[in-house]
């Protein structure tokens, strides 16, 4: 904490010179508070577990509660119809697979372990704003699917869907610094005409309605210029040079969460508690 507004430096040495010692030694009334906040701190120290558990939802090995968390994928997308993303009120529409989960720098999960394969799908992606250049959106749902088949087909756009609803995320807004507008997606690069390359940057929540929502329900990502939090952010990159895959746009989807932070409350008692371990200390060396 900062010093009371109107108190300059030399006032507030003066001030703590005022407190009083006797022979060297805190006096008792001070010592008592010390000892409640060491107290309550070592007693929250203690209640954290000393190690984390890495956790397995439905077959998929997610590491470890509160950490960093990254997941890379393939994708391929294209406007709701066929095509680009042309027009304002355009939907875009894709599917993907995950490839590989992080737990901060370690790999916790390949496709295919434990017999597993992780898709999705996403849609109700709208396009609010078009550039050549830039296209906002606003919207957005995606569906994770774990699922034992491991029948995913970029070429015949089949097996996305299959298996259990394994998390649920809803675009979650945030505002655009080219546009000013509220979006859940935003699109950089070369946008329109018959070549397109380009890259995205989203927001996402969970919404409750799948196997993981609970555990990766952290609201780590504050959205730029509004007050929303979100779970998970997206960084893509797309083009739609030719290949085998079934929609003509293609490329590949990260999606990253940050480490959970603990609650203000749960940080004063660690303050609290070193505060009262630090005075203590000073009083035995005195």
């Amino acid at each position: 904490m900062g010093m009371a507004s109107g108190t300059n430096f030399a006032s507030y040495q003066a001030q703590s010179k005022k407190r009083k010692f006797t022979g060297g030694k805190l006096m008792k009334s001070e010592l008592s508070i010390n000892q409640l906040f060491a107290a309550l701190g070592a007693a929250y120290l203690a209640s954290l577990p000393l190690t984390a558990s890495a956790v397995l939802i439905d077959g998929i090995d997610v590491g470890s509660a509160g950490n960093f968390h990254f997941a890379v994928s393939t994708i391929m997308e294209r406007k709701v119809g066929g095509g680009i993303i042309t027009a304002v009120g355009d939907q875009l529409e894709g599917v993907g697979q995950v490839t590989q989960i992080f737990d901060g720098a370690n790999p916790v999960w390949s496709s295919g372990d434990n017999g597993r394969e992780l898709t999705f799908r996403f849609s109700g992606y709208t396009a609010t704003s078009i550039s050549p250049s830039h296209i906002t959106f606003d919207g957005g749902l995606v569906n994770f699917y774990s699922d034992t088949a491991q029948d995913v087909s970029f070429g015949a756009g089949t097996g996305f869907t299959n298996g259990d609803l394994w998390m649920q995320l809803a675009g979650t807004q945030f505002t655009d610094l080219e546009t000013g507008l509220n979006s859940t997606l935003v699109s950089d690069g070369t946008l329109l005409g018959s070549s397109i390359s380009g890259t995205g940057i989203g927001l996402l929540s969970v919404t409750g309605a799948g196997l993981a929502d609970s555990f990766f329900n952290t609201n780590s990502q504050h959205a730029l210029g509004t007050s929303n939090v979100a779970d998970w952010e997206i960084n893509s990159s797309f083009n739609n040079t030719p290949s085998p895959f079934l929609y003509g746009t293609h490329g590949t989807t990260n999606i990253s969460q940050r480490a959970a932070v603990p609650e203000p409350a749960s940080l004063a008692l660690i303050g609290f508690g070193l505060i009262g371990l630090t005075a203590m200390g000073r009083k035995r060396k005195n």
